[in-house]
């Protein structure tokens, strides 16, 4: 949206697109923070906890299929819709470059492979299922602990091996795997938003992100609330998305929401306080001024599976059976929520 919205107002170089995105940003900010004045979270009351499942379920889909291109060393350009990046990504697919997609694939395998036996259940569980009776199933075991600690830093070793892999890829001349590659920048900037005769034109794409991005943002932050049993205060997202954006705009960054692949896999690792998101703050502050010149090496196909796992993460399919079951209209409801998203 932020990339349209520039767009729109003719902005198309580094600068200027830079320039733009954090004044959209400070809007964006502000108009959050009227709504959180006008206590605007209200509308969460009259939103059904199917047609917020609904939208997570089809968020998920946009955003795993959109990081589909990475995992396949497909190039295609950004999409206004959803059907349309599939359709460039079928109509590209015997573009698909081999390494990229072993590397994409292999590390995706992996991580849902941890997942999975993470979650398989007790010991006896475990002695039943006709895959896990073939892993650690005793959990004062040294080898349970020693996978278990595997799966809980399968993110962390998802990023390792990628790094390893493409570094074997460029020593055995195999350059056909796009790096994250120059960041072209020695640390935070700090920035004043430009207000020109284009500002007035961002106050409409502004007030439609910021209200998307509290609908995201609550999407999420609703279904964890209703999967861990905490209470949710939907206008306090409001106050810290208004303090996010307003901040993010003094240092070049581009309106943001909270983020579904980053809440899953934080709620994956057991995250349970605000803290989870200061440490990640403070390695995001350490890595910026210390792993820079590692990171510009690190294939996008290593990157893609966190986000692809993280989006599948948030996806319910299944609670479209019970609620078919239980009410044909609010399945029906749910079924045009999860087209329309």
């Amino acid at each position: 949206m932020t990339g349209q919205a520039l767009d729109a107002v003719n902005l198309f170089g580094d600068e200027e697109r830079l320039a733009g995105a954090s004044t959209l940003a400070l809007l964006v900010g502000l108009v959050s923070l009227l709504l959180r004045i006008l206590r605007f979270g209200f509308v969460v009351d009259f939103m059904s906890h199917s047609v917020m499942g609904s939208f997570c379920t089809a968020s998920g889909v946009i955003i795993a299929t959109s990081q589909l291109k990475h995992v396949l060393g497909i190039n295609i350009k950004r999409h206004k819709y959803w059907w349309e990046t599939v359709y460039d990504l079928c109509s590209k697919l015997p573009e698909i470059d081999g390494a990229t997609a072993l590397l994409g694939f292999t590390l995706l395998a992996m991580l849902t492979f941890f997942k999975k036996w993470k979650s398989a259940g007790n010991e006896a569980k475990r002695s039943k299922s006709l895959i896990w009776r073939f892993f650690p199933k005793d959990k004062e075991s040294y080898a349970f602990k020693s996978m278990k600690l595997c799966a809980d830093l399968s993110s962390v070793l998802c990023v390792i091996l990628g790094w390893v892999w493409g570094f074997i890829y460029r020593q055995a001349g195999i350059n056909s795997v796009r790096l994250i590659e120059d960041s072209e920048s020695n640390g935070f900037l700090f920035l004043l938003p430009n207000f020109d005769s284009k500002t007035p034109d961002l106050i409409g794409p502004a007030v439609m992100i910021a209200v998307v991005g509290f609908l995201e943002t609550i999407a999420v932050g609703g279904k964890m609330a209703n999967e861990k049993r905490y209470r949710y205060d939907a206008n306090q997202e409001l106050l810290a998305l208004a303090a996010a954006n307003c901040g993010g705009a003094f240092m070049g960054a581009f309106p943001i929401t909270g983020g579904f692949s980053r809440t899953a896999v934080n709620s994956m690792f057991g995250a349970s306080s605000p803290l989870a998101g200061a440490l990640t703050s403070l390695i995001v502050v350490i890595a910026v001024y210390s792993l820079m010149l590692v990171v510009e090496l690190l294939p996008l196909s290593a990157l893609a599976p966190l986000i692809i796992h993280g989006a599948i993460g948030v996806t319910d399919f299944k609670a479209f059976v019970p609620t078919f079951q239980g009410n044909k209209l609010d399945f029906l409801i749910m079924v045009a929520t999860f087209i329309v998203s």
